[in-house]
């Protein structure tokens, strides 16, 4: 899954010199928390809402932040990502940079944003969370092939999605899978044991 794919776009942006109270309106105008910078058509920064706010002040908005202008409070030289990038390597650079957003460039121009709220939705497709069809849960130890593993626990059920994680304290992978077909005795819309599939 590509950063393309869940990136905001197009992305809505501010200049530099734009004063803040006018930029801080302009965002809670359009509910969002964060605006890339643009100088001449170059991302040059990114302000968040927080930052706005630490100026401007939240009880009296008017009375503090005059003469600030967007570039006094954003961050310059924002890390980026370009849309090819997969939302795990983009989540895995927020993490690392404790970074909420990562505008998306290419060939030096911004296509998008993507934030942990985009990551977050990826996450949720990829576990199938909108998937409809019953979702069990095994481990499979670090000695056995885990594909054979997985296509053994399944019996002929239709995957639907499929996660992984691998726990080396306990030397094994825990396996979350959504499927559609007949379960013995199940409500096709709870979680289940790998046990109870129908054999």
């Amino acid at each position: 899954m590509f950063v393309r794919t869940w990136m905001s776009s197009p992305v809505r942006t501010v200049e530099p010199y734009v004063p803040v109270q006018i930029a801080l309106e302009f965002m809670n105008r359009h509910g969002i928390r964060r605006l890339p910078v643009l100088h001449n058509e170059r991302l040059v920064g990114i302000v968040a809402k927080s930052d706005l706010l630490a100026v401007v002040g939240r009880d009296h908005p008017n009375r503090r932040g005059e003469g600030k202008a967007v570039e006094d409070v954003m961050k310059r030289d924002p890390i980026t990502v370009p849309p090819d990038e997969t939302v795990e390597g983009a989540a895995r650079l927020m993490l690392l940079r404790k970074i909420s957003s990562l505008p998306v460039v290419e060939d030096e121009s911004l296509v998008g944003i993507i934030t942990e709220s985009d990551v977050f939705r990826a996450v949720g497709e990829m576990m199938g969370v909108q998937e409809q069809g019953a979702r069990f849960m095994f481990s499979v130890p670090d000695e056995d092939d885990l594909l054979s593993a997985i296509f053994r626990h399944l019996k002929g059920l239709s995957l639907r999605s499929l996660a992984t994680f691998h726990d080396p304290q306990r030397r094994q992978w825990d396996v979350v899978v959504r499927v559609r077909g007949k379960t013995a005795g199940v409500d096709a819309c709870r979680d289940i044991r790998a046990d109870e599939v129908e054999k």
